[in-house]
């Protein structure tokens, strides 16, 4: 399957799982949009090194709670000379809180970044294709969707993250049935795969191993699972869960506390 001259963006994709992903894509021979936020210095460092492995790279900054920065990010995907064929929404926001400590701001902060951001993304890819798809009847895109294992094995800490999550798992659904004959969604849902920031070794270590097969999602599958969903034409609407058997039985607590 060749990818040249079609460009795949990733959000968050200036550091840890996204820098993972966007080298492996650019390896398989895509071009690669590199979403960032507030880390312009490391996303032009792995732009950096993607062009040292032949890689042909673009840069965007854009705060993915805000209307007008999303919609200058996809006019922006939208004018490349290499067509805009696939997303990967990976960008995340991640704050603590339960039942009783949500609020407004905490939960809408989770719902922008985790389930807003993602559904303007994939639509625009979807009106993109449908548009392109005048001249190339052959071209669909794809869409895949950065889960967490979590909201197949419930536990009530991070309570606003969580519903985020389980929208995004919704959205996964709902934009494969309405985009069809444009684009493919699908998502992965990994657990424990990187340690956290500020957590030590030997606390990710543990924390990794608690679960049926004592070993969680490890970044090589995550991107080997992205590649099979790239790759196989006959998948939507589908979520592969890498969790080592968590989801069978969750902790009463979230494993990072």
């Amino acid at each position: 399957m060749s990818y040249k001259n079609k460009t795949i963006l990733v959000t968050a994709s200036a550091k840890r799982l996204g820098k993972y992903i966007v080298t492996d894509l650019v390896k398989a021979g895509w071009d690669i949009a590199i979403h960032y936020k507030e880390s312009k210095l490391l996303a032009e460092e792995t732009a950096h090194d993607l062009i040292k492995i032949g890689g042909r790279v673009s840069l965007y900054q854009a705060d993915l709670s805000n209307q007008s920065e999303i919609e200058k990010l996809i006019n922006s995907v939208k004018k490349l000379n290499s067509k805009w064929t696939g997303l990967i929404n990976n960008a995340g926001f991640f704050n603590y809180d339960n039942g009783t400590s949500f609020n407004f701001n905490n939960l809408n902060n989770h719902m922008a970044v985790n389930f807003t951001a993602p559904a303007l993304l994939t639509q625009a890819l979807a009106k993109f294709i449908l548009e392109c798809q005048k001249e190339d009847k052959s071209l669909q895109g794809v869409v895949i969707n950065i889960l967490d294992a979590k909201i197949f094995g419930l536990n009530p800490d991070y309570y606003s993250y969580t519903l985020s999550k389980q929208a995004m798992y919704g959205l996964t659904k709902m934009s494969a049935l309405s985009y069809a004959s444009a684009i493919r969604v699908n998502g992965i849902a990994p657990g424990i795969t990187l340690p956290a920031p500020g957590q030590d070794q030997k606390s990710f270590e543990i924390s990794h191993k608690q679960n049926l097969l004592k070993s969680s999602s490890t970044v090589e599958e995550v991107l080997n699972a992205i590649q099979f969903l790239i790759k196989s034409k006959s998948i939507t609407g589908h979520v592969t869960l890498l969790d080592g058997g968590a989801h069978l039985a969750p902790p009463r607590r979230d494993v990072g506390l």
